[in-house]
């Protein structure tokens, strides 16, 4: 027996021209087979140490979020200290601001992808991080008075989905196919989380009792990672439909 497809719809779309950073809300998200176009393309990283940005992880990173970043496919990735006046990535008067709202001596470094030498990211996984607004409000309702706010996830698809009997029903959609017009993607893994979630951000107070819950009841896994199968444009509205499950 097969069960019916399901679909909701795209509630926003986000890029991360630098890893760590604020990410930039889009209008129209094009994909690749590399995920988002301009996305994740540099890193920030402790002149005086070579360590890449880890706010999650160690204190020492934890301002990073304050920065920002924007990319364009005519200029490229741009970065920012105040989110209005904005310049290349290797701009050392931008980067001295940046260090000094960091308070550490900052570099930013491009990426290089799998097989090639330089730079690498802290971890490699499948392209697109995909979340639904069903596994946030289950996670307000796990945690009354705690902002669950998607900008904590750094997620690069919300998918606006109906509350069902599953707390995450994205964890359903590993190896399906998912729609969102003429794009298709496919569910890879869990996505695993760390401290970044728990720290203060534009807005957005400290709450470490977030990464507890999340640890706790769903295995440190919030939202999931997907392939692109079909590259394509994507929009907010669009139609998400994910492929029916065979019983």
């Amino acid at each position: 027996m097969t069960r019916p497809a399901m679909s909701g719809s795209v509630a926003a779309l986000w890029r991360y021209p630098v890893s760590s950073m604020a990410g930039e809300r889009l209008e129209v998200a094009p994909l690749d087979a590399s995920g988002v176009v301009g996305d994740r393309l540099w890193g920030v990283v402790d002149a005086s140490s070579e360590r890449i940005a880890s706010p999650g992880r160690e204190k020492h990173f934890i301002e990073v979020p304050r920065g920002y970043a924007r990319w364009t496919a005519l200029d490229g990735a741009a970065i920012s200290a105040d989110g209005t006046s904005w310049a290349k990535p290797d701009d050392a008067e931008v980067v001295e601001k940046l260090s000094s709202l960091f308070g550490f001596p900052a570099q930013l470094k491009p990426f290089v992808r799998r097989g090639q030498e330089g730079f690498r990211p802290r971890y490699e996984h499948a392209p697109i991080h995909l979340l639904s607004t069903a596994a946030m409000r289950s996670l307000e309702r796990e945690m009354p008075g705690s902002i669950v706010d998607e900008r904590r996830f750094r997620p690069n698809i919300v998918v606006d989905w109906p509350d069902g009997q599953e707390p995450i029903p994205e964890n359903g959609w590993l190896g399906r196919e998912i729609r969102i017009g003429d794009v298709v993607l496919k569910g890879s893994i869990p996505c695993g989380r760390c401290g970044f979630i728990t720290i203060a951000q534009d807005g957005i107070p400290l709450d470490v009792e977030l990464l507890r819950t999340v640890v706790k009841r769903h295995n440190r896994n919030f939202g999931i990672y997907c392939d692109v199968l079909v590259p394509g444009e994507v929009k907010p509205g669009d139609t998400v439909t994910v492929a029916p499950a065979s019983a």
